[in-house]
């Protein structure tokens, strides 16, 4: 199951969101839970005694920084209430699909696939839009060629997480009308293009990902994600990826 961005850009998370679902059977009820991904990564091992430490298996920093509490989803009132109340604090509201609540151990399997990929998405996104810490002159460092060489080198997922970045530094610069920022993030996504398949279609991509509307950054999203399953060879979701662009491209 994909997050559905009932409120909020696919391409710029809040990092803070309602994640909701509906029992299935064609009932009315509903399920909530908070997702928060922290501003900052916790390394947790440098809180432990050194005799623990070592004992505790090495976890993602990632799985520690994003969490959804309460951890199994809670019923709630109607939908209506629920944006109601996400309207009111500026969060993001997100669609998990259809459960059964009796089925704990599924529902809680499902809660933590979709709270990392939210992280993710709001990782790609902070990295595009927090300043890059440079030195006082880049003259010996920053020289032509070094962002190819770079590229180069990197696998494709790699690559794949260097766009899904850089897509989210033009999506900020162009809702912040910074055309300076704008131009720079195109110019690193043009070298990177040069080490990814045509088929990737990075230039209907970026188009996307320039249109400012809500449409411009769903599907932004939607070639991204188009990306990422002809990576993995997931033909069946890229048919349906494809259809829901050609749906959102035709609407007049």
């Amino acid at each position: 199951m994909d997050l559905v961005f009932d409120r909020g850009d696919t391409t710029s998370p809040k990092g803070h969101a309602l994640l909701y679902f509906r029992e299935a059977g064609g009932t009315e009820k509903l399920y909530a839970t908070y997702v928060v991904v922290l501003p900052i990564s916790i390394d947790l091992v440098k809180y432990m005694p050194p005799f623990l430490a070592n004992q505790i298996p090495q976890v993602n920093a990632q799985e520690l920084s994003a969490f959804a509490f309460p951890p199994m989803p809670e019923e709630v009132g109607s939908q209506e209430r629920l944006e109601t109340l996400v309207n009111a604090r500026g969060d993001d509201m997100l669609f998990g699909g259809e459960v059964s609540p009796s089925q704990v151990q599924d529902m809680l399997v499902l809660v933590n696939d979709l709270v990392q990929e939210y992280a993710q998405r709001y990782q790609a996104y902070i990295q595009g839009a927090l300043p890059v810490d440079a030195p006082q002159s880049s003259e010996f460092i920053d020289g032509p060629g070094v962002n190819e060489v770079l590229f180069e080198l990197m696998g494709e997922r790699d690559r794949l997480a260097e766009l899904a970045k850089l897509i989210g530094q033009l999506r900020f610069a162009v809702e912040g009308n910074d055309v300076r920022g704008v131009q720079e993030a195109e110019e690193e996504i043009g070298l990177l293009a040069r080490y990814l398949p045509a088929n990737y279609q990075v230039d209907a991509l970026v188009k996307s990902a320039k249109d400012s509307s809500r449409t411009g950054g769903d599907l932004a999203q939607l070639y991204l994600d188009r990306c990422y399953k002809l990576a993995d060879e997931d033909y069946t979701r890229l048919k349906e990826i494809e259809v829901q662009i050609k749906v959102i491209e035709s609407a007049p």
